[in-house]
């Protein structure tokens, strides 16, 4: 009965029509006649950081729209939804140290900062506030200061290479996991909502006690070494700042704390130039489709999405400029094809995901059900799968089940063709952190794509190295043509995918 049992595994895969006539297809469009790059080369060089909210943001999305609509896609539009915020960009920064030598400084603002109507000229005040258990030590102190607050990290040891790939270890073990969070990851929206309003109201106790105390400024060092910054910023949304703050390259940061240790004299000087951008319209996410063409099932949706906002410190090229340029990608390789998909193919590009998801959850919540509980709309059951991808630049090794078994045999007959590009995971695990976790809360069958990590957490995530330079051209094209595979398939076969009992 075992040997029966077991003999029987494979065979579900098997089960599983694999179209390899389309994939030839996708894999001369996506690797002979690739825009991959082009594309994202226009997100990063031409419309640079896109912080949400901002008009570098609104270009891109509008030239975004543009493209899907050149590639023959139906239906692009700017879909607002509900959330309205001011954005802000930044026209000019600088940093010096004027004594006791003269040293230009690393440094770059942290987002929504005010600008400074003139450079602030002083001593800085070094400082460790981590909690508000350190309030009283500071309080009364540092009005008008150049406050430096931290101690740097331990350094990170230099003989671990900075950019890595998954090795087959790692990724068996990602097969063969057995629960869905056995990494420790968030179990669901809730979780990671919980996890997230704490850490925020850490911060917001943090930056209110500068407001508070009246400080000129406010710089921290940076989480990276050799000269990288790893910058994010105030959640304007939640709590709107009265003075700015920077983060400091731990190289210059760690000089000018040890001159004060030694009682050295040190003067900087810091300027910034910066403004906000009122706004009374809601903010947008780029939606285009290719329409389903069965009588019976072409109203059912298969999704895939990443988002084109980013940070601002570098241009959003691992992330996530790489994502949204895969996604539109596949959407040309599949239009290219002129073959209509039996379901509809829909393609997103979510804004507002650095602040929490916000396109992705208002999107959710206008289509498919609210996001504290389960309510499903009529939209809800014509949802067959939404696919994400919001991992850097690394080629695409699998796929994150979410816990949904079900899925395991179908996803394993679909990646085969690619296995020899890598791409042969497919895990129960939950993987958060994106805007997968809105449609998983809202109980439709979501997914995240398992990818490379090449140096995104050692270098890019979030820092000013996550440029153009960054990302792997061979890598995104593999992407892309997974990617175009998998909706190509999902959008075809008999059934919608399985959803979590």
């Amino acid at each position: 009965m075992v040997a029966v049992l077991l003999a029987a595994v494979p065979l579900l895969a098997a089960d599983e029509p694999v179209d390899e006539t389309a994939i030839a297809r996708i894999k001369t469009e996506a690797f002979q006649r690739s825009l991959v790059m082009d594309t994202a080369s226009r997100l990063t060089d031409v419309y640079g950081a896109r912080l949400s909210g901002s008009p570098a943001l609104d270009a891109a999305a509008a030239w975004s729209r543009d493209r899907f609509r050149e590639w023959g896609l139906a239906g692009a539009t700017l879909e607002p939804y509900d959330h309205r915020g001011r954005g802000w960009s930044v026209d000019g920064f600088s940093a010096e140290m004027v004594a006791p030598q003269y040293a230009r400084l690393d440094v770059h603002p942290l987002a929504w900062s005010p600008g400074l109507a003139t450079p602030v000229r002083g001593t800085p005040v070094h400082v460790q506030v981590a909690s508000p258990a350190d309030f009283e030590r500071y309080r009364g102190r540092l009005a008008g200061a150049i406050v430096l607050n931290g101690r740097l990290p331990e350094p990170r040891s230099r003989f671990e290479p900075e950019a890595s790939r998954l090795s087959e270890e790692a990724l068996r073990s990602r097969a063969g996991a057995i629960s869905p969070t056995a990494t420790g990851a968030a179990g669901s929206l809730r979780e990671e909502d919980e996890e997230w309003a704490a850490s925020l109201e850490r911060r917001k106790a943090i930056w209110q006690f500068f407001a508070d105390e009246r400080v000129a400024l406010v710089i921290e060092p940076s989480r990276f070494d050799q000269g990288v910054l790893g910058v994010s910023g105030f959640y304007d949304h939640v709590w709107q700042p009265t003075y700015p703050g920077f983060v400091m390259s731990r190289e210059h940061y760690g000089r000018i704390t040890r001159l004060l240790a030694l009682d050295v004299p040190v003067t900087l000087e810091v300027g910034l130039s910066a403004r906000y951008h009122p706004r009374e319209a809601p903010w947008s996410n780029v939606i285009a489709e290719i329409p389903g063409a069965d009588p019976a099932i072409g109203r059912e949706v298969v999704m895939v999405g990443a988002h084109l906002d980013s940070w601002h410190a570098g241009t959003g090229a691992t992330d996530n400029a790489a994502g949204a340029a895969v996604v539109m990608e596949a959407a040309r390789v599949l239009a290219a094809m002129g073959t209509p998909p039996r379901r509809t193919i829909r393609f997103a590009l979510w804004t507002g995901e650095e602040q929490d998801y916000l396109g992705s959850r208002g999107y959710v919540r206008a289509h498919y059900s609210p996001l504290d509980r389960v309510a499903p709309t009529a939209e809800h059951a014509l949802l067959s799968a939404y696919f994400n991808l919001d991992n850097g630049t690394g080629r695409i090794r699998g796929v994150h089940m979410q816990g949904n078994e079900a899925v395991r045999p179908v996803f394993e007959a679909w990646l085969a063709p690619f296995a020899y590009l890598g791409a042969t995971t497919v895990s129960t695990l939950n993987t958060g952190g994106t805007d997968h976790m809105a449609f998983d809360a809202a109980g439709l069958p979501a997914f995240q794509f398992i990818c490379d990590p090449i140096d995104y957490d050692t270098e890019t995530h979030h820092t000013s190295s996550d440029t153009f330079e960054a990302l792997l051209e061979d890598d995104l094209k593999q992407a892309s043509a997974v990617v175009a595979s998998i909706l190509w398939h999902a959008a075809m076969r008999d059934e919608r995918l399985p959803r979590k009992p």
